[in-house]
């Protein structure tokens, strides 16, 4: 037999049962979807963060206090004469709350002079305004979620415009008015802090208005990647357990392992709903056998042979697999672009509401799904094998059944 005969004829045993071939296919097109959804979202936040990281650069290291430690100007000085550091930039951080639209927001205020600011953001992005002046004025520069309202569709903080900003301090609190001098753009995923929810000062007015003379954390330069482990090992010859380092390649290695455990964890749940599929297929094609034992038999009492009706009924399973893994595609690629915006419109409408700091952060936290060539084909080939698979037995009992009993059949 031709292959198109073969194709056809499947085609034709589907059309004819087009309620039960419907509700088979989607059954597919949910497992194909569920697998692009998933994995397309971990791959999406893992490039975001790998992004961030990459921008402040391999030579790049995290220096946080452990303990009793504290990070002073004395240590800034220390850590700069170490061999093969090439620059410093020291962060003071803190919570406070901004008003914002008739309602109280945390956000989170970052003080790091304008040279450090650069270093802090790997790339400054700026959509209007211009960077402050190193000084100790009440300037700032403020995140993209700050100066755009939850729907990012109408800008509510402006250049040149006057924020106030709430300190708690025990049972009181004060109030601070900061000029904004520039509105950065949209930078998603971030390494060490959410810069979409912050707001950069110069660092001498953050230490004065916090009353602090320790910084929250350094960021150190090494002047090449060969000089990162021997500068490492001279801040834990000085300092042993008092700090702890983060190494910029140490952080790219450990988040592309964790996500990517996390992508093949999702991906594995996503494929157990294609076994589930497969498990319908072979009820609904062993149930198609059943019904078409006469038919079964008439094509044999007519010269077709086992074969022939092995791959008549495979063909069947071919089908569903190949549409239901099409549409999954397009079902799965659509849904991968909706979750980001469910996600950010979620935790920002729980982050007004109950003024969370981890809301907030998770609520600036955006990326954008990626859909590799390498996803799309082994969904597919998936989709179409779990067919295939699951029709070779009603297949197999077709191909068997003796011409005479399947004509006499009731």
């Amino acid at each position: 037999m031709r292959i198109e005969d073969i194709l056809w004829l499947g085609y034709k045993s589907l059309k004819t049962r087009k309620v039960r071939g419907a509700l088979t296919i989607l059954s597919v097109v949910i497992g194909v979807a569920s697998i692009i959804g998933l994995v397309a979202q971990t791959a999406g936040i893992q490039a975001s963060v790998l992004k961030t990281l990459q921008a402040l650069g391999p030579t790049t290291l995290l220096i946080t206090p452990a303990r009793t430690t504290t990070l002073t100007q004395a240590d800034v000085a220390r850590i700069m004469s170490i061999p093969g550091v090439e620059n410093i930039v020291p962060v003071v951080s803190a919570q406070m709350r901004l008003a914002k639209a008739n309602e109280m927001v945390q956000v989170s205020i970052i003080g790091v002079d304008s040279i450090g600011l650069q270093t802090l953001l790997g790339e400054i992005k700026l959509l209007d305004g211009e960077i402050y002046s190193p000084s100790a004025t009440p300037l700032a520069v403020v995140g993209n979620s700050i100066a755009f309202s939850s729907t990012q569709q109408t800008q509510e903080v402006y250049v040149g415009q006057p924020i106030i900003l709430e300190q708690q301090l025990g049972t009181s609190s004060r109030r601070i008015t900061l000029q904004v001098t520039g509105v950065l753009d949209k930078y998603g995923a971030s390494a060490f802090l959410s810069i979409d929810n912050s707001i950069f000062v110069p660092i001498e007015y953050a230490m004065n208005i916090f009353n602090r003379r320790t910084y929250s954390y350094i960021i150190v330069k090494a002047n090449s990647v060969e000089n990162v482990n021997t500068v490492s090992e001279y801040l834990t010859t000085i300092y042993g357990r008092g700090i702890n380092i983060l190494n910029v390649q140490q952080i790219t290695q450990a988040v592309s392992t964790i996500i990517g455990f996390f992508s093949v964890l999702l991906g594995s749940v996503a494929a157990i709903s294609l076994s589930v599929a497969g498990l319908g297929i072979m009820n609904i094609m062993l149930v198609s056998v059943y019904e078409r034992t006469k038919e079964i038999g008439l094509l044999k009492a007519i010269g077709f042979k086992d074969r022939n009706i092995l791959i008549i009924f495979l063909s069947e399973a071919l089908i569903i697999g190949i549409i239901g893994g099409i549409l999954g595609l397009v079902a799965g690629a659509a849904a991968s672009q909706i979750v980001p915006t469910l996600i950010s419109t979620y935790f920002t409408s729980s982050a007004s509401t109950s003024g969370a700091i981890g809301a907030q952060g998770i609520a600036s936290f955006t990326y954008t799904p990626i859909i590799s060539l390498d996803l799309v084909g082994i969904a597919l080939l998936t989709a179409i094998s779990v067919s295939v698979f699951s029709g070779l037995y009603p297949a197999w009992r077709a191909s068997k059944m003796e011409p005479i009993k399947a004509l006499r059949y009731e």
